[in-house]
This record gives C-alpha cells, structure tokens and sequence, in this order.
C-alpha cells in the first residue's frame, strides 16, 4: 500500500493557502481517502480559530469539495487519533454522533464551513498513534477497504467487456443480416 500524507491540507488550500493546490494535486492520484482527525480538536497557529474534531472534519470535506467536487467521491476512511489523552472517549462519543447525523449539527457551524455533501466513511477509527491503541484495525481496515475497491473495478471491468462484446456482436449479426445470402458465412 502507498500512502500520501497531506498535512499541508489546511483551511484555505483550495485557493492555494500554505502548500495548497501541491498537496492536493496529490489527493487526485489516490484510490481512497484517510482523514486523521485530533479526537481533541485542532487549531494550526494562534491566528487561527480552534475546530472542533467535527469541525476539522466538515472543514478538510470543504477544502475537496472546493478543489474538486469529485474527490469526495473517492472511498474514505476516518481515523480519529489522541484516544489515549483524557476525556478522549467522551469527545469520540460526540464526534460519533455528529457523524451519524450531520445535518442535525451543521447549522452550529459558520455557513462558509459546511460543504454542499458528505462523505459517508467506510470506516471509523479510533486510534493512538502514541500507544499504538487501533493502528491494527486501521490496517486492516485499509487493506479491507482497498480490497473492496479493487474487486468493484473488476466487476465493472467485466461488466464493460460484456457490454462491449454484446455491442460487437450485435453489430456482426446486423451486417450478416445486411449481406446478400450468397456472401453469408453461416
């Protein structure tokens, strides 16, 4: 598995702010999408706001969306990280449910940091990097997430190729149709 770490994906990086359109030109060649998020909230500098994890998320779903809209089309994963700091598994249990139902708390954000769609994650992660607490699931996750992915391009590869091959013959029956009966083959 390869992986891109964006960490220059920052409010403002679709018009370029920070490492802005690097760092995403680099989100348009992957298979899939992981946001690590501070269970904690995050805020990048002292002339900046505090967001909230559900903030962070709502904001990093936006900064896509305004790069380029169909990059929330891609297969997402959500890695909520800092499980290991206190009071982390109550923060989890608000983000959770935010998550289930965004609508019911996007209007406690400012109207310029709620993006037009959602994405639905494949999988939610609690995790530590500093203990190492759920880095195995995410892993698996992962590897299950890609596995999915890649068995879906196949079905679809299959799918076309029966369609083209139905297309083709279609067509070869139409011209025998076509020929005079003393050219037909068959």
């Amino acid at each position: 598995i390869s992986v891109a770490d964006l960490p220059g994906l920052i409010e403002g990086a679709h018009i370029n702010k920070g490492m802005g359109h690097k760092f995403l030109k680099h989100v348009e060649r992957t298979k899939q999408l992981l946001f690590v998020v501070d269970v904690t909230g995050f805020q990048l500098s002292s002339k900046t706001l505090f967001r909230t994890a559900f903030e962070t998320v709502q904001l990093l779903m936006l900064e896509l969306e305004l790069y380029k809209d169909d990059l929330l089309d891609k297969p997402a994963l959500l890695a909520i990280n800092k499980m290991d700091l206190p009071g982390a598994e109550e923060k989890l249990q608000e983000l959770m449910k935010q998550l289930e139902r965004p609508q019911d708390y996007l209007h406690t954000l400012p109207e310029e940091l709620i993006p037009e769609r959602q994405i639905d994650f494949k999988h939610i992660v609690p995790i530590s990097v500093a203990t190492s607490q759920g880095i195995p699931d995410l892993t698996q996750c992962i590897r299950r997430s890609l596995d999915e992915q890649a068995e879906l391009e196949i079905q679809e590869a299959a799918r076309e190729n029966l369609q083209s091959l139905h297309t083709s013959s279609s067509h070869s029956v139409q011209h025998k149709q076509r020929l005079p009966l003393e050219h037909r083959l068959d």
